[in-house]
């Protein structure tokens, strides 16, 4: 008696993965989990901005909004990895799935890299752009912050734009502006965002090479498959045909 082999569709539907198939999928999880991870972080951060009730001086330097967009993008990268590690439980069944997966990583980094070029541009006359802000957009509240806490008055100087009730601005003996306080601290925050962009590019770059090469394993074992199947049923032909 004859087993039947099983069909095309029953080995392409098996969930399990194939030994050549372990490693890449392995790997594969491995960064969808730490894009995950980075997708918690983020949405941590965005949160926390959200939330705070006083964001202090990166909000205004940075601008509330870039911070706030953290929630998009953990939220972002939350749904993808999810999406991805369930594509790595059956990829061949799922492999459109990890195609739509790698994609929405490649625009997600290219997002962020165009952001990383706006936050760059900003910082090209770094110093006329946060003296502007100074003399023509920020609140005497915010110019009010800076000055008692950098221990400085005005902007370059203590005639260009000061808030007279500070107290830094009521001694005298302080001539220097604020400037140098501003940029010092602008150029702080923008190397954390900077380095959290890096990061988060990084880190979608790992999971779009895993990615890849569990398609190509994925390919040459649908392959595999189907050359077998083709086997089996080209023989079983043949020896129906000798009866």
């Amino acid at each position: 008696m004859t087993l039947a082999r099983p069909t095309t569709e029953a080995l392409i539907d098996r969930p399990h993965m194939a030994p050549m198939q372990a490693k890449p999928s392995r790997m594969f999880r491995f960064w969808s989990t730490a894009y995950l991870v980075c997708g918690l972080v983020a949405l941590s951060v965005g949160a926390y901005y959200i939330n705070a009730k006083d964001e202090g001086h990166r909000a205004f330097v940075v601008t509330a909004y870039i911070l706030r967009i953290y929630v998009f993008l953990g939220l972002y990268f939350i749904i993808n990895a999810t999406l991805g590690i369930f594509a790595s439980m059956a990829p061949l069944k799922r492999k459109r799935l990890l195609y739509c997966y790698t994609g929405l990583i490649a625009l997600i980094i290219f997002i962020m890299i165009i952001v990383s070029i706006w936050l760059w541009t900003r910082t090209l006359n770094i110093n006329g752009y946060y003296g502007n802000m100074w003399r023509d957009e920020w609140s005497d509240e915010i110019k009010l912050m800076f000055e008692d806490q950098g221990q400085c008055c005005g902007f370059l100087s203590r005639d260009d734009s000061p808030v007279a009730s500070s107290a830094s601005c009521k001694d005298e003996s302080i001539k220097h502006g604020c400037m140098y306080p501003v940029i010092f601290y602008a150029q702080h925050s923008h190397r954390y965002i900077y380095a959290g962009l890096i990061s988060f590019c990084l880190v979608g770059l790992g999971c779009i090479a895993t990615s890849m090469l569990l398609i190509i394993d994925c390919s040459s074992e649908h392959r595999v498959r189907l050359s077998q199947s083709h086997y089996w049923r080209k023989r079983a032909a043949s020896k129906a045909a000798d009866i």
